[in-house]
């Protein structure tokens, strides 16, 4: 019992470093395939209450077994409580500015995706075409 908040906090924090690496390479920041970003997943969001839950849970832990816990243990989650909570709060802050900037990179992607879809004609509206490539004339002039 003396271990579980610790243990709780780092899989929390993992979960946090994960879900922003993964929120990073779906920017597609250094590969400049800016215009395939696609939109945050699901599973990202998932990974993202996963992680506050996981985060704050050893807090909660703490507190409601903190007389079970051992002296030593007890006086160094008091002294890294604090510093753990902001580190926390941090990663849960970077976790949603990421997010924030994948979703709004996505939404310019598929502006440009739709203008270029705009910008070139369909076969069919090209002008003297009836859509096919042969050189015969359309019918239905």
């Amino acid at each position: 019992m003396n271990a579980l908040p610790a243990i709780l906090w780092i899989i929390g924090a993992a979960v946090a470093l994960l879900v922003c690496v993964v929120t990073v390479m779906s920017s597609h920041y250094r590969d400049g395939r800016a215009n395939e970003v696609r939109s945050v997943t699901w599973t990202v969001i998932g990974g993202h209450v996963a992680s506050f839950v996981l985060l704050a849970a050893p807090y909660v832990v703490y507190l409601a077994n903190s007389a079970s816990i051992g002296a030593h243990a007890r006086s160094l989650y008091t002294k890294l409580g604090w510093a753990s909570a902001a580190v926390a709060v941090a990663l849960v802050m970077v976790e949603l500015v990421l997010m924030y900037l994948q979703a709004r990179r996505a939404m310019l992607a598929q502006e440009a995706r739709a203008s270029v879809q705009q910008d070139v004609p369909a076969p069919s509206e090209r002008c003297g075409s009836d859509g096919d490539d042969d050189d015969k004339p359309s019918s239905l002039w």
